[in-house]
């Protein structure tokens, strides 16, 4: 490509022109301006597509009479404060090592891009989704088990991450341009940013190494640019430039805006001034009036353009290049030179003038021609974005890229989410036997299927326009799921004998310190515990043998009934053992009761109550005596399931003495008193005999 249609469509002027690439540099074969007819662009964002594409259709036209061509692509630029810039970062992790491929990479790195652009919706507006073109990404750094290398494609490891840096452009501002260029039959060759275009015919290359900054002052806004190390790093945007100038004029001399706007413009030429205002009415004034009314002005725009470069440089610039309509302002110059604190010899316009590579069409000078020269030469050097569209599953997708894109970037600008661009294994078991690790692997996933043309074709595929890609999305492998039978090797049973019964015992089982069965499914984290051995006690509990633990015996004393626990004996091939005992092959176990006899019962027969000055009082047995069958026992007896028995506590019926000795503190007695003793309203003595329930007086006195 030698020759190229640049297009610079500004707040207040559309520009274009033909630029032709030769051996001296850059020839100027035809351009044309037009104005809008109306308020059309705001702060470098198409609002009016149909008066916008009126314009640029006017300046195509002009464009073709004057070369002969047919002009059908078009070199455009879009405001640079559009351009958003992130990083992000992914990562993913396996329970298994893996073997990464560069597909795996490839959608990792489409996994954070994605990440990215999320995170500057976020900022911008959440309730916007992909509201962003991605117009190219770095990769800043690839790690294997958290350790960077160079290259990680063909590494192995349980865990990968990539940390990119990505580049936006919002869609709102892309498509403005799209609407209009399609409107007037043009196709979009080339996209730039203003800035980074006007630097390139503004500043030679190897300026761009020092801090500089640009500054495009236009109708609506003044674009800023930064400069340093060769590249530019930094863009900014002030919203007001020369239409605040111009509004400043027409308030104080009542003009239309074209009136103000054409007084402006003769400042840089004319001295003195006839202009007629909205009356009708005849002013005259001169180059010096008009220039002190509107230094307020131009020293708040100055202070703006500052104070913005201060925000994104951190510091003055080593120099300042200005460009556009707008910086031809008098005293603009001087006043931003005074608040960077810059000597006025670093702070200048930049003229077509003084663009020694560029020749051809004389009529056109100035600083607002700086712009769409550059579009030029940036779309005719190929360091524009390039804009094409690919298919994708029956899809157009725009593709913006400074290269051609890959498979995965026009997949991911389809919208379609990069976990889905390489199949990933299911989930795996992890889980512990006896205290030893074990893993289960989850089933791979099958891989997407890409056809590019119709041929097979992996994520890294370069694209060129108009390509077709045929999308189907992987599939995830499945969940490892099995049976804890499946994981685990059965040890054979035991056999052993309880009380003659012949009974088999399989291994313990325990799955997180609970009871499991070999047909449970086996879960992730799960800490298995399989015991070969087990005690004559896990027998009992195992077995549900609760009469192993212990005996029940049922007696009868004095008519009521008590249940009594007896302990076991066990034998194991005859020798007494414990429930701690580790149970053998063919062991025959016998469990028999210990027997328990009168004494070791500890029954405590009912006492008896009496009511003394109205006081309960209970009197317990001072002997009791057991009778089984008419025939008093000794307390050796054994006693037997069902025995019935008669406790005789009280074969002699208590004396009130007997009470008395519960009763009464002798310490306490009252000098020289005796004992007043009643029994159920009658006079008493220490020898009179009681019965349960009786009533019992007692009264010291003193009286004769």
């Amino acid at each position: 490509m030698d020759t190229v249609f640049a297009l610079d469509i500004g707040t207040r002027v559309v520009m274009g022109l033909v630029l032709k690439k030769n051996l001296a540099g850059y020839e100027i074969l035809a351009s044309a301006r037009t104005e809008h007819r109306q308020r059309a662009m705001y702060d470098g964002q198409v609002h009016d597509v149909e008066e916008v594409a009126q314009a640029v259709k006017e300046v195509k036209n002009s464009l073709e009479q004057k070369t002969g061509m047919t002009l059908d692509k078009v070199a455009v630029a879009a405001a640079g404060r559009a351009l958003k810039t992130e990083s992000a970062s992914a990562v993913r992790e396996e329970t298994y090592i893996m073997h990464w491929r560069q597909e795996d990479i490839l959608a990792l790195e489409m996994e954070a891009v994605q990440e990215a652009r999320k995170k500057i919706e976020t900022m911008i507006d959440p309730a916007k989704e992909s509201a962003y073109y991605c117009a190219g990404y770095s990769t800043v750094s690839q790690s294997v088990e958290d350790e960077q290398l160079s290259r990680i494609s063909g590494q192995r490891g349980k865990k990968i991450g990539v940390e990119v840096i990505a580049t936006f452009l919002p869609r709102t501002v892309v498509d403005g341009l799209l609407s209009v260029l399609e409107k007037v039959g043009l196709k979009m060759q080339s996209l730039t940013l203003e800035p980074i275009a006007a630097g390139q015919a503004a500043i030679p290359q190897d300026m761009r190494r020092m801090n500089l900054a640009l500054v495009d002052i236009g109708a609506g806004t003044s674009d800023i640019a930064l400069t340093n190390e060769g590249t530019f790093f930094s863009f900014g945007m002030v919203p007001m430039a020369g239409d605040e100038i111009t509004e400043a004029i027409c308030t104080h001399y009542l003009l239309d805006f074209q009136e103000g706007e054409d007084v402006k413009r003769r400042l840089s030429t004319d001295t003195e001034f006839i202009f007629s205002n909205f009356f009708g009415q005849e002013t005259i004034s001169n180059k010096e009036d008009i220039e002190e009314l509107i230094q307020p002005c131009v020293h708040e725009l100055a202070k703006k353009i500052s104070k913005e470069i201060l925000d994104l440089n951190g510091k003055p610039p080593q120099a300042l290049i200005l460009i556009g309509g707008g910086s031809l302002t008098p005293n603009l110059v001087d006043c931003i030179a005074e608040k960077l604190q810059l000597s006025k010899a670093r702070v200048g316009i930049q003229i077509r003038e003084r663009l020694t590579q560029i020749t051809g069409d004389s009529s056109l000078k100035g600083a607002d021609v700086i712009t769409p020269i550059g579009i030029g030469i940036t779309a005719l050097e190929d360091k524009g974005l390039k804009y094409y569209t690919v298919g994708v599953n029956e899809k157009s997708v725009p593709i913006f890229e400074t290269h051609l894109a890959t498979v995965a970037e026009a997949l991911l600008a389809a919208g379609l989410d990069p976990r889905f661009f390489s199949g990933k294994p299911g989930l795996a078991l992890l889980f512990w036997v006896n205290g030893n690790m074990q893993v289960i692997k989850g089933r791979l996933g099958g891989q997407a299927e890409i056809m590019v043309n119709g041929e097979p074709a992996g994520l890294d595929r370069q694209l060129a326009p108009n390509d077709v890609i045929e999308f189907v999305p992987a599939t995830q492998g499945s969940d490892a799921k099995v049976r804890l039978r499946e994981v685990l090797e059965v040890l054979p049973e035991k056999k052993v004998y309880v009380n003659g019964q012949e009974i088999e015992l399989a291994p313990l089982l325990k799955v997180n310190e609970k009871k499991a069965s070999l047909e449970d499914w086996l879960e992730d984290g799960a800490k298995i515990e399989l015991e070969e051995t087990v005690t004559l006690g896990e027998l009992i509990e195992r077995e549900k043998l609760p009469e192993m633990k212990e005996k029940k015996l049922s007696i009868w004393i004095n008519g009521s009934e008590q249940i009594i626990s007896s302990k076991l004996d066990y034998y194991v091939n005859g020798e007494i053992e414990t429930e701690e005992y580790l149970l053998q092959e063919e062991d025959d176990v016998v469990y028999i009761p210990k027997r328990i006899n009168l004494n070791q019962l500890n029954y405590t027969p009912e006492p008896m109550n009496f009511f003394v000055n109205n006081e309960e009082t209970l009197l317990p047995p001072k002997e009791v005596k057991f009778y089984y069958r008419g025939q008093e026992m000794n307390g050796e007896e054994f006693l037997e399931n069902g025995m019935e028995i008669r406790a005789a506590a009280f074969e002699q019926k208590p004396i009130l003495a007997d009470v008395l000795a519960h009763y009464l503190d002798l310490e306490k007695r009252p000098e020289n008193a005796r004992l007043l003793m009643m029994v159920n309203g009658k006079h008493a003595d220490y020898s009179s005999e009681l019965n349960r329930g009786d009533r019992i007086a007692l009264t010291w006195t003193t009286g004769g």
